[in-house]
């Protein structure tokens, strides 16, 4: 396997220019982000850059719909979504916008690809993609996802007692590159504390499933309006 380092970064949407308004509360988060991106990005120089995040992928006739939906980089923004509700057809999905809004400035254009993995697709489906992911060549992972949306009265999934818990674990998974943990995750619990982020983290632990080159840290692990924002890096030794 090739996993050469991998950074987890939130999907708000309000870490895309302007979508916060003229207060941007989320400005020191998509610094830290940046930061965390750009820290693995330069702990593998060169190595293809792939970033991934979920999203709803449509069945199309009776074929099942698609574990995985590559998207070109210059697809253009759905970030409109959250202002009049109306984008294209083709318009990427946020958190691969988010990956792609990151990644901006850091010279890595022409090595990124952006891959989207379908909201409910199965802890298996996930190991299985996160694996071929890092087969053939060196890479950075980029990932795209939230923890629960249910750590407080007023969290987008009102509150869920259960969901510290959860965010703990997903924090501790992280700390300790345990690519096992990560794919333990249970999909119905993920889904009942909002956890939009679970197949994206899901596709990092098959890729990192036997790793052992990497160490991780938790640079950031907050829950500022009841959304689990994690952000945190696995780096070589």
């Amino acid at each position: 396997m090739s996993l050469a380092s991998a950074v987890v970064v939130p999907a708000a949407p309000a870490l895309l220019p302007g979508l916060g308004g003229s207060a941007d509360p989320l400005g020191p988060l998509r610094s830290t982000a940046r930061d965390a991106v750009g820290t693995a990005l330069a702990a593998a120089p060169g190595a293809r850059v792939v970033v991934v995040a979920s999203a709803t992928h449509r069945e199309g006739g009776a074929a099942r719909r698609p574990v995985r939906q590559e998207w070109p980089l210059d697809a253009p923004s759905g970030a409109a979504r959250y202002t009049h509700g109306r984008v294209m057809p083709d318009a990427l999905p946020t958190g691969l916008e988010i990956g792609r809004e990151l990644l901006d400035g850091l010279g890595a254009d022409e090595r990124v690809r952006l891959i989207s993995v379908a909201d409910d697709a199965a802890p298996a489906e996930c190991a299985t993609l996160g694996a071929r992911l890092v087969t053939d060549a060196p890479t950075v992972l980029v990932v795209v996802g939230d923890g629960s949306a249910t750590r407080t009265l007023k969290a987008p999934g009102h509150l869920d007692e259960r969901s510290e818990d959860f965010d703990a674990e997903l924090s501790r998974a992280l700390a300790a590159v345990d690519g096992p943990a990560l794919l333990a995750v249970d999909p119905h619990l993920a889904d009942a504390l909002w956890c939009r982020g679970r197949p994206a983290l899901q596709v990092l632990g098959g890729a990192a499933s036997q790793e052992s080159a990497l160490r991780g840290d938790v640079v950031l692990d907050e829950a500022p309006y009841g959304v689990g924002y994690l952000v945190a890096t696995w780096l070589p030794r």
